[in-house]
């Protein structure tokens, strides 16, 4: 008889090879025996591994838990921290770090969150593109199957690299543009071609037209500030121009007393009236907007409980693992001493997820630049000054 028609109750007989194994490589993903019962259950409802990882850690975080199951579902690697472009708001002016690039350790060290992470954000305090092994990171995150963002200020970004992105599956393309005019453009990120970034922008949105491709997403960040406020509506036509996905604007943080009056907490009226007329052009191009609370509200729009203990991890190039991007004192752990899990389940992260939203959160979550416990209205969710920090 031929075997391919013998089976065990309903399990095909050369089927038992394949069941054997996927618990196997669940294992070798870095899920726990634990895990297999349920993911096994998802897997006959026709979920995959990611979903059943997102649904979870969506009730991990909702219930707050002190110990995951799950891995971030946003994971910022920091390949590189160098960056020549020096620009005005950058907290790396102010303080006195240092920088280079990422080990190859880290990277192996992490591989198993890696590849189960929801995003992999290449970006951080440096420019990723100018990382000597940019394309080689690049590359073996694409193989891991993982979704991959990069963040970017267009430095480096050449047509033959756009190219690559796409042809490589990047998901979301993140390129900071502070101002549709080059006199204001280049006073805030100067090293930088003003029309070499539009270009390629431009380029990508094109290459997913002629390839059909859904992604790369494309974004356009805007950092407002006083100098730059009252073009919002006009960047508003320029992400439409340039084919862009979607403009998202964060107000400035200020980190030196010397560009303190960019700040708009000092500017309230202008910065309300310019989101209200930049949603209103963003409604006649039909493109999406991303803009911050406007002052004065009362009550945000948002809830203030951080979840990022929960879903975000942030890996500097130096290994240093830390809560976020907004807590530049507050390290996790380090790769490649440690293990992925021993860092994310260690004594500091569970810590942190037991005080954060209480009454008595870490200090450095208090002075958080993204006004997360504390909201818009607040001088502190603008202002960080390096001699704080």
């Amino acid at each position: 008889m031929d075997s391919s028609t013998l089976r065990t109750g309903s399990v095909v007989i050369q089927d038992l090879p394949r069941i054997f194994t996927w618990p196997l490589r669940r294992l070798r993903e870095g899920y726990g025996l634990r895990d297999l019962p349920s993911l096994a259950a998802a897997r006959a409802r026709g979920h995959s591994p990611p979903d059943w990882e997102t649904a979870l850690n969506e009730r991990e975080t909702t219930a707050q838990v002190e110990v995951m199951r799950t891995t971030p579902r946003v994971l910022f690697l920091e390949i590189t921290g160098r960056c020549p472009i020096d620009c005005l708001m950058c907290a790396r002016r102010y303080r006195n770090w240092t920088y280079g690039d990422l080990a190859e350790g880290v990277f192996d060290r992490l591989c198993p969150a890696l590849a189960r992470a929801g995003l992999v954000v290449l970006g951080g305090f440096g420019e990723p593109l100018v990382a000597r092994r940019f394309d080689h990171y690049f590359d073996r995150l694409s193989t891991l199957g993982v979704p991959v963002a990069l963040q970017t200020s267009g430095y480096r970004l050449t047509a033959e690299r756009a190219a690559h992105l796409v042809a490589g599956g990047l998901r979301h393309l993140h390129v900071s543009i502070d101002s549709p005019e080059e006199t204001t453009y280049t006073a805030i990120r100067p090293r930088i071609s003003f029309s070499d970034v539009k270009d390629r922008v431009r380029q990508v949105v094109a290459l997913k037209r002629e390839t059909g491709a859904s992604w790369p997403a494309v974004h356009i960040v805007f950092v407002a500030m006083r100098r730059n406020i009252e073009q919002l509506p006009a960047m508003v036509d320029l992400a439409a121009d340039l084919g862009a996905d979607q403009l998202t604007v964060q107000y400035l943080v200020v980190h030196s007393q010397d560009i303190r009056q960019e700040s708009l907490f000092y500017h309230q009226g202008l910065a309300n009236s310019s989101l209200d007329a930049a949603e209103d052009r963003a409604r006649q191009r039909g493109i999406t907007v991303e803009l911050p609370d406007r002052f004065g509200e009362g009550a945000p729009r948002r809830d203030l409980r951080c979840r990022d203990p929960w879903q975000v991890m942030f890996v500097r190039w130096n290994g240093e693992v830390r809560p976020c991007c907004y807590a530049p004192d507050a390290v996790m752990g380090r790769l490649p001493e440690d293990t992925f899990w021993a860092i994310w389940n260690g004594p500091a992260y569970r810590e942190l997820r037991r005080r954060l939203n209480t009454d008595r959160p870490p200090e450095y979550c208090l002075a958080c630049a993204a006004g997360r416990k504390r909201g818009v209205d607040d001088e502190a969710a603008h202002i960080a000054l390096a001699s704080e920090s």
